[in-house]
């Protein structure tokens, strides 16, 4: 059993303020001999942690020199009571050169200068055992005694301490930060504060775990300068360089972590989810790597972690660590997994806004952070892939500038772009056909509007004839294609796609297209083999396997999954990638090419629950794809869509998130969540002046968009649409849908008193009210009874 020794003291004593050389063996000795206490220290930090606060955390930094090599006079462990306590103050234990175990309530990184500080030393008073906050044992006392007795003498005197914990930091000023307060640290970046609002309750508890527990570290948090991504490591207010990165959060749609260092026995990985389970082994990690972390600390700097609103943003351009780190921070895109999503939830709650912030973050770049020549294989792609066989030979020939032979035409990107468009296999006796066929001295009969090439005797072809006139739009393409990428421009890494009930494995994979402009081979109908938007998609993934791509499939499940993705419908797992060990190679059915899919192809859906049920979609389809939830936000709080939306009137004041929360509560009480109405409807009342501009703007929203789409959900059952509007608890004048008449008299109204239709069957007939659309009461009356 190990204990504390006389000799621990003795060293404390001899060696503080002298400097580590790590190459002298008996300063290796002495470290190892001091680290060997400090180990101590934490076992019994451990144990007053278990037997007084079983859900704080313990700190302990196990290194007996400081920040500038120096060897130090005591060694320390600080206990926090819970895990959310203040960081600046922690119950601490440790041994001092003077010659004393202490345990004491004290301050963390505070100069004396510091008013908490100074604040904080009046209370205590004198550093010793009068002190109401401080306990001391002589060494002599409390050497080769058990760790457990250690222990048993901390409680107990804890335990007399005259202030506690909670008293003291409330007197200081020092409360705990709640998640709401962390996420202001990082609200600075409007980006961020903007995604994080669509975050679960879950990811959010998640994210503010780690945050706490990345600053209880002493390590600081900050924001890049474009994109949302969170970093944390050393980083020094002003700086546009960090000192090192130990980790990055990343993404708008799913918060994944990388570790850039090894941290104890955690390896450093790429984007892994951020999960209860990866916080855990961070936490375990990072409190037994202390060594590490301060090893990236300036040199005599000894303080608390900054928070991103405390710090600069790191310029992102290189996007690399200082020489000290030398790790490139930017994950290549073929080491990431691929993406397989579905955001799925009712009508207006942000789906297809999540979808775009997601594009802009992930699959787009402008100029000035992407290379010239992926501009141009963009720009080729997209202007040019539609062109008829002539203009694209035009197009070639104008952009060579010179006289050139068929092989020179062949070999040009303009034609290789046309070629893949068209699945063409014989382009060489396409372009003398089509060149022939379009020529000056083409034979009668065979000639074809318009007549702009022209044969050399060395068979070079040009351009001749009235080419300017037919190829005036062309010309213009090849010039904006010379210029090259306008300063601003965006290049795209994605394409979107609606699907519906007469979408097909044609237009997303390939199938047959009839050509146009005798461009046959004879005079019969001729089709050739057109690659759809997926294909396309994945051929320019292939190309630039550095960078993520995208399809955005809107409405994914109205379309018919089995009969659009066909064979694919296996090649987009995740472990069935191209690269990947499991990869799997088809041969598509009319080309009889062999295809497979790029790692670094995402596919990212959209889809209304109000639509179709989640349980109808085709089983083959929910086993391949993530489905993240996109619920209406009703709150009124911080990061919230509707945070503080109200409409002013001079009779009322209508509150916005209360009345939307209202309905939906309501909704899901008479129908089910999938069919709630979305606070997109209402997120367009902010553009609108307060007052009765956006009162009228108000009313035209539950006219145009939350009548008729409760109408729908429940199959014109005004009975159950007067509940959910709150009618049947309102003033008459006040009713949305009021009920027309007596129905027993109407029916004895159109049938008679003696008839034999039972009047107790009669159906109660309803009607909308125009008036009470105009009133602000008939909306404050929607959600009054829930305040």
């Amino acid at each position: 059993m190990q204990t504390f020794s006389s000799q621990h003291f003795a060293l404390l004593r001899e060696w503080q303020g002298r400097k580590y050389d790590r190459d002298n063996p008996d300063h290796q000795r002495v470290y190892q001999e001091l680290k060997t206490a400090y180990d101590l220290t934490k076992q019994w930090a451990d144990g007053v942690l278990a037997a007084l606060f079983p859900s704080g955390t313990v700190t302990c930094r196990r290194r007996p020199t400081n920040q500038g090599n120096n060897f130090e006079r005591y060694n320390w462990a600080r206990i926090y009571p819970t895990k959310n306590a203040p960081e600046r103050l922690a119950y601490t234990v440790g041994i001092e050169a003077e010659g004393s175990f202490v345990v004491k309530i004290d301050t963390v990184h505070l100069s004396d200068n510091d008013p908490i500080r100074k604040k904080y030393a009046e209370m205590r008073g004198p550093y010793n055992n009068t002190s109401t906050i401080v306990a001391m044992l002589s060494a002599a006392d409390g050497v080769d005694r058990p760790i457990s007795d250690l222990v048993a003498w901390s409680v107990g005197e804890i335990n007399k301490f005259s202030a506690g914990y909670d008293e003291l930091a409330k007197a200081l000023g020092l409360g705990s930060l709640d998640d709401e307060e962390i996420l202001r640290r990082f609200d600075g970046k409007a980006a961020f504060k903007s995604a994080r609002a669509s975050w679960t309750p879950q990811e959010t508890e998640l994210f503010c775990r780690l945050a706490r527990l990345v600053h209880e570290r002493d390590l600081d948090w900050w924001h890049i300068d474009t994109d949302i991504e969170v970093r944390f490591g050393r980083k020094e207010p002003g700086s546009e360089r960090a000192i090192g990165v130990l980790g990055t959060i990343h993404g708008r749609a799913s918060r994944t972590l990388s570790l850039r260092h090894d941290l104890g026995d955690l390896s450093k990985f790429t984007r892994q989810p951020v999960t209860a389970d990866l916080v855990t082994q961070l936490e375990a990690a990072l409190s037994s790597s202390s060594a590490v972390l301060l090893d990236w600390a300036a040199p005599s700097q000894d303080r608390p972690g900054y928070w991103p609103d405390e710090a600069s943003f790191e310029k992102a351009e290189g996007d690399v660590e200082s020489e000290r780190d030398g790790i490139q921070l930017s994950a290549k895109a073929g080491s990431l997994l691929p993406r397989n999503i579905i955001y799925y939830g009712p009508p207006g709650t942000g789906k297809t806004f999540a979808v775009r912030r997601l594009i802009e973050a992930d699959y787009q770049e402008t100029t000035a952070t992407h290379d010239a020549d992926e501009w141009r294989r963009s720009f080729i792609a997209e202007k040019f892939s539609e062109l008829r066989w002539w203009e694209a030979i035009a197009a070639a020939l104008y952009d060579l500038r010179k006289p050139s032979k068929v092989t020179e035409i062949r070999d040009h990107q303009i034609i290789r772009t046309v070629e893949a468009a068209n699945n063409n296999n014989h382009v060489p006796s396409t372009i003398y056909r089509v060149l022939a066929s379009h020529a000056i001295a083409a034979a009668q009969g065979q000639a074809h509007a318009p007549i702009i090439f022209e044969k050399s005797e060395n068979a070079l072809w040009s351009l001749a004839g009235e080419w300017n006139e037919a190829c005036g739009e062309i010309v213009k393409l090849v010039d904006e294609l010379r210029r090259g990428p306008p300063a601003g421009s965006v290049i795209k890494r994605y394409e979107f796609v609606t699907f519906h009930q007469s979408y097909g494995y044609e237009e997303f994979v390939e199938g047959l297209r009839p050509l146009l402009d005798g461009e046959g081979e004879g005079s019969g109908v001729a089709y050739r083999i057109r690659p759809g938007v997926f294909r396309v998609l994945c051929e320019a993934a292939k190309a630039a396997p550095d960078h993520r791509f995208a399809i955005i499939i809107d409405e994914i499940n109205r379309g018919n999954i089995s009969k659009i993705f066909g064979e694919l419908i296996t090649l987009i797992e995740v472990d069935k990638r191209r690269g990947m060990k499991q990869e799997i190679t088809v041969t598509l059915p009319y080309s009889g090419d062999k295809f497979s899919v790029p790692a670094n192809v995402d596919i990212i859906g959209t889809m209304n629950t109000a639509d179709r049920s989640l349980a109808l979609l085709d089983t083959a389809l929910r086993r391949r794809f993530d489905f993240k939830p996109v619920y209406p936000d009703s709150r009124d709080e911080a990061g919230a869509p509707l945070q503080g939306l109200r409409v002013q009137t001079e009779e009322a004041t209508i509150d916005i998130p209360q009345m939307l929360s209202a309905i939906n509560e309501r909704i899901e009480a008479l129908y089910d969540r999938d069919h709630t109405i979305g606070h997109a409807y209402f997120e367009r009342l902010k553009d609108r002046p307060d007052g009765l501009e956006r009162f009228e703007a108000l009313s035209a929203i539950f006219r145009a968009n939350i009548v008729p789409l409760l109408e729908e959900y429940f199959f014109e059952d005004w009975q159950k649409i007067r509940l959910v509007l709150g009618d049947n608890q309102k003033e008459p004048q006040t009713q949305f849908v009021a009920e027309v008449g007596d129905a027993q008299e109407q029916y004895r109204r159109l049938f008679g008193a003696n008839s034999s239709i039972d009047s107790f069957a009669a159906k109660p007939r309803f009607a909308l009210q125009p008036g009470a659309f105009s009133m602000p009461s008939a909306y404050v009356g929607i959600y009054k009874i829930f305040r």
